[in-house]
């Protein structure tokens, strides 16, 4: 079954990433500046709860509202 983010549930493992990498959400931010996150951030996130749930049960809309949520959090810090 897809996720919202079109992506299916194949077992593939993700590449480790840290906040300090180039491509990682908080430095996508601007220290000044806080933006709304982007869709790709957002069902990158919302992927993330669906796989550590094992890719069950759940609701993908909650697991975007939730990443949406977690995303603004991060940025207003």
């Amino acid at each position: 079954m897809p996720h919202l983010c079109g992506r299916s549930n194949t077992r593939r493992r993700r590449p480790e990433r840290s906040l300090s990498d180039s491509g990682g959400v908080m430095q996508e931010l601007a220290e000044d500046e806080v933006s709304a996150p982007t869709e790709e951030q957002v069902a990158e996130l919302a992927y993330a709860y669906w796989e550590a749930r094992s890719f069950q049960d759940g609701s993908p809309w909650e697991d975007w509202f939730r990443a949406e949520q977690e995303l603004r959090r991060r940025g207003e810090l």
